[in-house]
């Protein structure tokens, strides 16, 4: 039996990413992971330096390309393709569910108790936010009850590489810690409510390009539904 997202076209971010050897994601898994107890958060994200080191020791960890959207042709007309080493600047990304079996009231509390959903490593270069660093003040997402978790739920599990995935998530969200589950509803009722986010914004955050206000507030509205209110149909974001 195919998934939803076997049945849904490919969606693609801006970067074709991937890590050089499995040591890396190993070591990237490990240190999301730790975030992700620590903090209680379900999506963490960290800066790449963070977990590799600096410079040079960031070489042979990761690989991106994509088409430079600055200049998208060579002189001749061929694709000008772009890599990014990561010596510089860039990001780790990690999305984790609560495992079924989940004993503890209190939300996972070990390594057991979370399943890896998707892991992947993105360039920095392009993107106008840094969800690791952007004031909250910028998303207009500076209001009580919403923190910097909520940030990276919407860059993560509502981003383009993981927002195919939420049916996963879906069925043990509410194994997750229980301030965790009140600051993503505390996030979502605010931006359904009062619309703080463009749809520029949104894409700078996610790459998820939605046509206009309404669409995105409808379908903020639809995962918080799917999340909180037992809405059976998993919200499908534009491809």
């Amino acid at each position: 039996m195919s998934s939803i997202r076997d049945e849904l076209p490919p969606r693609t971010g801006p970067w074709a990413s991937r890590f050089d050897t499995d040591e890396a994601m190993v070591r990237a898994d490990d240190a999301l992971r730790a975030v992700a107890l620590k903090h209680h958060d379900l999506s963490p994200i960290l800066p790449f330096e963070a977990v590799y080191g600096e410079g040079e020791e960031c070489l042979g960890k990761a690989t991106a390309i994509t088409i430079d959207p600055r200049r998208p042709y060579g002189p001749s007309g061929e694709v000008n393709y772009v890599y990014a080493d990561f010596s510089t600047r860039g990001l780790l990304y990690g999305v984790y569910r609560p495992v079924q079996d989940l004993e503890s009231e209190g939300g996972p509390e070990n390594d057991a108790d979370l399943r890896n959903t998707t892991l992947y490593p993105h360039p920095g270069g392009y993107e106008e936010f840094d969800p690791v660093t952007v004031p909250l003040a910028d998303l207009g997402l500076d209001v009580p009850g919403v923190d910097r978790r909520f940030v990276h739920f919407c860059a993560g599990i509502l981003g383009v590489e993981a927002v195919d995935d939420l049916g996963m998530l879906r069925e043990t969200f509410d194994l997750a810690w229980p301030d965790y589950q009140d600051t993503i509803r505390a996030g979502l009722k605010h931006l359904v409510a009062n619309q703080p986010m463009t749809v520029q914004q949104w894409f700078d955050l996610t790459y998820v390009q939605f046509p206009d206000q309404r669409e995105l507030r409808a379908y903020l509205a639809q995962v918080y539904a799917y999340l909180f209110d037992d809405f059976e149909a998993m919200p499908v974001a534009p491809q």
